[in-house]
């Protein structure tokens, strides 16, 4: 397959992009400036874990109870994915994108505002409440304007920028966090947030409304009961529960356990994004090559591998070594569920891309919640272990449903071809 051609261009004379004509060489400057929305939608997300031992000591509580943060983001975050998917399909995607990442903008500079720990989760949801489209729209306007030989591998170096946004927040926020306070973070990636909303204006519409009247439950439903729905939203639920419901706490889990300061905590979880950057460029590659099937399977079993590295060896050297595993297992499971959405409704492709984003987020928010109640409980060991025997299960479903859709895939070549 080939690759995108990476010619510079410049946004404001180029007349192709202005007509909203997308030709190959377009496509890298596109898929970078919707990059940076969600490089800075995944940044405001993920800023929370490095500094959640700050947050927990600066309210006077516990992190097991400062962990109700991360679900009073990802509920709102993952359910008005479907709704923003809907709206962008009969209003247009850009134009959504633009609205929600001021929404973005506003909700976290109201972060750095907060006088306690519920005004905090009350600014935390308004903030996942409009950042929910971003990523889903994003993917959704590839799949609209990017040809389907090179979708994968444009998801793929999306979904790298995104999660590269994801390791430098956390970097970023346990440096300030060491050194200033977690309230300037969120100054720090409002700003950024406006930031990004200048460069969406670069953008053109490209887009046609839908002319018959639409059912926003009846078109849930109808998409979620297809042949392919039906395996890849549970899918996509079960990975966000059981991975990013567990990155929320190794931020937590090195302070704690490995006495890592703010800083050094933000250092170790970059690592994650940058698992996630590395995983992204070659996982277009990797469903061509293998097909999706074993693709997602490869990602179930870093999935696995993660949880076992963190119970038997709670070093950071080896903490680090499994959030790498981490990052590989979320993008080799995500992606390739992102791409198949593309297909599962093909005259809508915004709602199915935004059910992926709910099942992952909205299983994040809630495993988030449940690993919060064993930490309580039971302790990190408890978290590590029902990571691992989710694993097993995910491994195992995942062997029993057919991911490629009776695509056959053989004799596939190395991945530098």
């Amino acid at each position: 397959m080939e690759g995108i051609v990476t010619q510079r261009i410049n946004l404001d004379t180029d007349n192709s992009i202005n007509d909203g004509k997308f030709r190959e060489k377009n496509y890298t400057s596109l898929i970078l400036i919707l990059g940076i929305a969600g490089f800075i939608s995944a940044a405001d997300n993920w800023i929370v874990s490095p500094v959640l031992p700050a947050i927990a000591t600066g309210f006077g509580v516990s992190v097991a109870v400062a962990g109700i943060i991360f679900t009073s983001y990802m509920i709102p975050y993952g359910f008005m994915q479907p709704v923003y998917g809907f709206i962008s399909d009969k209003h247009g995607k850009i134009r959504v994108l633009q609205l929600i990442v001021l929404g973005l903008a506003l909700g976290t500079f109201a972060c750095a505002l907060s006088s306690s720990l519920w005004v905090l989760c009350i600014c935390r949801a308004f903030t996942g409440f409009f950042a929910a489209g971003i990523v889903a729209l994003s993917l959704a306007w590839i799949g609209d304007n990017v040809p389907e030989s090179q979708r994968q591998t444009c998801v793929g170096k999306f979904m790298g920028i995104v999660f590269l946004g994801q390791g430098m927040s956390v970097g970023i926020g346990g440096f300030i966090a060491n050194y200033a306070s977690w309230r300037v973070a969120f100054i720090l990636f409002g700003l950024a947030a406006i930031t990004s909303e200048l460069f969406l204006q670069k953008i053109p519409e490209n887009f046609t409304p839908t002319k018959h009247q639409r059912n926003f439950f009846k078109e849930v439903k109808d998409v979620c009961l297809t042949s392919k729905g039906k395996i890849i939203f549970p899918l996509a639920f079960l990975t966000g529960f059981l991975l990013i419901g567990l990155y929320s706490y190794l931020g937590a889990f090195l302070h704690e356990i490995s006495g890592l300061n703010y800083l050094e905590i933000g250092l170790v979880l970059m690592f994650y994004g940058f698992a996630c950057l590395i995983a992204g460029t070659y996982v277009g590659k990797m469903g061509n090559k293998f097909g999706q099937q074993k693709t997602v399977l490869t990602g179930a079993c870093f999935a696995l591998f993660t949880p076992f590295l963190l119970f038997l060896f709670p070093f950071w050297q080896v903490i680090l070594l499994a959030t790498v595993s981490l990052g590989f297992a979320y993008i080799l499971m995500q992606s390739p569920l992102a791409t198949i959405a593309f297909d599962v409704a093909p005259e809508t492709k915004g709602l199915p891309s935004a059910l992926i984003g709910l099942g992952l987020f909205g299983g994040g928010g809630l495993g988030s919640a449940f690993y919060g109640y064993l930490l309580q409980l039971w302790g990190y060991g408890a978290i590590w272990f029902a990571a691992a025997l989710g694993s097993l299960i995910l491994i195992f479903i995942v062997t029993r449903v057919d991911l490629d859709f009776g695509h056959q895939f053989k004799h596939p070549r190395s991945l530098k071809e």
